[in-house]
């Protein structure tokens, strides 16, 4: 990179570390997620009251070491206030030495246990937290219409559930604890301080805005630097992920010494990164304790000067240099954190878009439960379309008697996949109206429409889990029986029997460990336990070999027997075998019938026919065409495309 990249990359880090805390954010998050800590507010209390102990053992703890000095080694008498320990103890100047040494442990103890307590309450009732806002907003996913679910990407999604929801416990947690921590710790020292010694104390806090101002500049170039280095990290990490997974890929085209250079390269960069921040994090380190030591001299300097003048004894000089532990440490901490509430705030918003999204498909208020369907599914002048400009389907209408197969056809972006998605209501029409046995399905919950429908994909959705429980899922009360069963008719119990631990088997992860036969016939099995009256198909033996073909086809034909069938077909053997075929070609009805009758009245249907038979004809661009029709193009697919439909 050359330098002036350098200089404006850094210039843009230095620029979002320097961001500013937006306090309406801080306010959205906090009115959002407040109902968390009324949930756990007993913990809450006892980690605050842990926070608040500590604060007044810290102020507690110098105290006996200052009268060691004053009044025990310079045998100063006892102020008034301490002269209980006299009445208590006597004159015995070794008894008060000895009580005054316990006293001292016994507040060094005191602060490990009550500290012990603030910490681990907080952490836990963070990690708790944590946990039901994690599950409050997977929840919220599962209700989201795939209108939110299409456009979004699933490692944009995965990383708002971990690395964001992480990071928003700064905000949650961290950020009030660390805020009343301060603000009690600076105001009761600083009060005890003026007390004790006015003029001395003013000398402590005459640092403080140097201190702070140190933290605010100086402290954003070493974040800059952070970020710089946490982006070289995940440039390496990234390319390891992708050489491993495309190994193969490297390998044959002999791309080996490329890949190392690139690796190499990117890896020494990482390398310069981690030393400049090593060593700006210590030179920042370092002035600041010259800084502290500066102000720690000034008060010994000060502070003498009044102890040798008879102002002050020694003792009070001890307390204050202990005193400026306690008081700078927070004042050195509160750029830093406002610098990470800063990011974390980033991290929060997309939370917030998240658990703020109302893109949710609503039952009617007078809703019913689906009945058990005969079947008949209408398509009533329904009009459908992602983009308002934009119409997938126009005035679409046909019947499907019950125990019909009906096959649709079209070219890709011709609306198939989109009739499919009003059908299991992802969406619903915006003109006209679906009816199932003569009532519109929105009369129906959604929960109870989707227990009467079974959507079986072109591609085996398999889970890391027992063979059981993949066939279990399309009926979770499914008992032993009716799953062997579904497996028997599935053509999937003699292969499932010699696993290694039969229906126990694990399943790896997306079903690696079986073949794509095998993985249909568990798709199949869990489509058959569900027994719906209503069934769409992707044609589920696309892209297997005959053999698994002709098994997929005789579990398929028990699966579909009585059932209302909608395919989303690509093999005419499988078209003309449909009771019906409905051609769609620019979101409309083209044809609509028998494949006999289709083929001498509807030339869009002919058209694809001889395309797939592979004759020569004038149509043939038409295919090239489909792609982008109504402004959907082929690689911008309604939502089941990326679940394997066309």
């Amino acid at each position: 990179m050359s330098k002036k990249g350098q200089s404006q990359s850094a210039s843009s880090m230095k620029k979002k570390a320097q961001e500013k805390v937006s306090y309406k954010t801080l306010i959205r998050i906090y009115k959002t997620f407040w109902r968390h800590y009324l949930k756990h507010w007993k913990l809450i209390a006892v980690a605050y009251s842990g926070l608040l102990l500590t604060i007044l053992v810290s102020l507690l703890t110098p105290w006996p070491l200052k009268l060691i000095l004053d009044n025990v080694i310079l045998n100063n008498p006892l102020p008034e206030k301490f002269s209980f320990l006299t009445r208590w103890l006597g004159q015995d100047v070794q008894t008060l030495l000895l009580a005054l040494a316990l006293a001292y442990v016994v507040l060094r103890v005191l602060d490990g246990l009550v500290s012990f307590v603030h910490k681990t309450s907080l952490l836990t009732v963070s990690s708790i937290m944590g946990a039901d806002i994690t599950e409050r907003i997977f929840a919220h996913l599962q209700r989201l219409s795939l209108s939110f679910h299409q456009p979004a990407r699933a490692g944009d999604l995965l990383y708002r559930l971990t690395s964001d929801l992480g990071s928003i416990s700064t905000i949650l947690i961290e950020l009030p604890q660390n805020s009343i921590y301060r603000l009690v710790t600076v105001a009761s020292h600083v009060g005890l301080m003026l007390v004790i010694e006015w003029r001395l104390a003013l000398v402590a806090f005459s640092v403080m805005p140097i201190l702070y101002y140190y933290h605010r500049r100086i402290g954003s170039g070493l974040q800059a630097a952070s970020e710089k280095k946490r982006k070289k990290e995940s440039n390496i990490t990234s390319l390891i992920a992708e050489n491993v997974t495309a190994m193969a890929l490297v390998q044959a085209y002999g791309r080996e010494d490329w890949q190392q250079a690139r690796f190499a390269a990117e890896n020494r960069e990482s390398l310069e990164s981690g030393i400049e921040t090593m060593r700006l994090s210590k030179l920042f380190k370092r002035v600041n304790d010259i800084l502290v030591a500066i102000a720690t001299g000034m008060i010994i300097y000060f502070g003498g000067s009044f102890v040798l003048a008879g102002a002050i004894l020694p003792g009070t000089l001890v307390l204050f240099v202990s005193y400026l532990k306690n008081l700078y440490g927070p004042v050195e901490k509160f750029a830093d954190e406002m610098l990470g509430v800063a990011k974390a705030q980033v991290a929060g918003k997309r939370v917030l878009e998240l658990v703020e999204c109302d893109m949710v498909m609503q039952d009617a208020p007078n809703a019913l439960s689906a009945p058990f369907f005969n079947g008949r599914v209408e398509f009533r002048n329904v009009g459908f379309g992602y983009h308002q400009e934009t119409a997938v389907l126009k005035n679409l209408s046909f019947v499907v008697e019950p125990g019909e197969t009906v096959a649709l056809v079209g070219h890709s972006g011709a609306g198939k996949s989109t009739l499919v998605s009003l059908l299991m209501r992802f969406y619903d029409p915006q003109q006209g109206q679906i009816l199932i046995d003569g009532r519109d399905m929105r009369a129906f919950t959604l929960k109870s429409l989707r227990r009467r429908v079974t959507i079986l994909l072109q591609e085996a959705k398999l889970f890391n889990k027992t063979v059981r429980e993949n066939i279990g899922f399309g009926k979770i009360e499914a008992t032993e029986e009716e799953i062997v069963r579904a497996a028997k008719l599935a053509q999937a119990h003699d292969f499932i029997v010699q696993m290694p631990q039969g229906y126990e088997t694990m399943i790896d992860e997306g079903g690696d460990n079986l073949s794509g036969g095998q993985k249909q016939r568990f798709n199949i099995a869990r489509a058959i336990i569900r027994n719906t009256p209503i069934l769409i198909l992707d044609e589920p033996a696309t892209a297997l070999d005959a053999k698994s073909e002709a098994r997929i086809h005789q579990a398929l034909d028990e699966l579909t027997k009585g059932k209302t069938t909608f395919i989303i077909a690509h093999k005419f053997s499988t078209i003309a075998h449909a009771d019906k075929i409905l051609v769609l070609e620019d979101g409309l009805a083209a044809g609509y019938g028998r494949h006999e009758e289709l083929l001498q009245t509807c030339r869009p249907y002919r058209e694809l026919y001889e395309l797939q038979l592979g004759r020569p004809q004038e149509y043939a661009p038409r295919a090239a065409e489909a792609n982008g029709k109504n402004g959907v193009p082929v690689n911008a697919v309604p939502e089941l495309r990326e679940a394997g439909f066309v």
